[in-house]
């Protein structure tokens, strides 16, 4: 029940996030997604997280994307996450599983001319997921079974983000390090 309540108020907020257009909030909404879809390995916290994430981009490139009615698609994707919220509220699995498919398919049908572009945000969106999820513990074939990526494309990802870890990874200048040294027996 603790999980369906934290799902209930992140679409809650994500439907508030996406009329106000923050797409740090939306961000942010996305990883604490993830956190819990690593912890349970919940393929359907995946999905909405991969969609806020997807959302989150989508209005920060609202100007570029050119969507026309843009009051519409809000409001018809908020519709669909208040159907997905009522779901989850009456236990209903499968329906709560549809919404979210309808409001995928939807985002990438927004306009017939930037399907191909909506279809890329949303691919993105799940590779990044992906490395979110890898790096919270989960193997990367269990990881690229669960969001629908190769695992070529999630390990180039991985490969090209730089983490926390690389920085210690790296040597410091031989100059630097006799200064140090030469200091350290002052």
């Amino acid at each position: 029940m603790e999980e369906a309540n934290h799902i209930i108020e992140v679409l809650t907020r994500t439907k508030q996030s996406l009329e106000r257009e923050d797409t740090k909030e939306l961000r942010n909404l996305s990883d604490q997604t993830i956190h819990s879809a690593s912890v349970y390995q919940h393929t359907d916290y995946i999905l909405v997280a991969t969609i806020i994430y997807a959302l989150s981009k989508i209005v920060d490139r609202k100007d570029q994307l050119n969507l026309k009615n843009w009051q519409q698609f809000v409001r018809e994707i908020n519709n669909l996450l208040s159907l997905a919220i009522s779901s989850i509220q009456q236990n209903k699995q499968s329906k709560f599983i549809k919404f979210l498919t309808k409001i995928k398919r939807y985002i990438e049908n927004a306009s017939p001319n930037l399907k191909p572009m909506l279809k890329e945000v949303l691919r993105k969106a799940s590779i990044n997921k992906a490395s979110k999820i890898y790096e919270h513990g989960i193997s990367l074939a269990k990881t690229t079974k669960m969001l629908g990526v190769t695992p070529w494309e999630l390990s180039e990802y991985i490969g090209q983000k730089e983490n926390p870890q690389t920085r210690l990874n790296k040597t410091i200048d031989a100059k630097v390090r006799v200064n140090m040294a030469m200091d350290f027996f002052r």
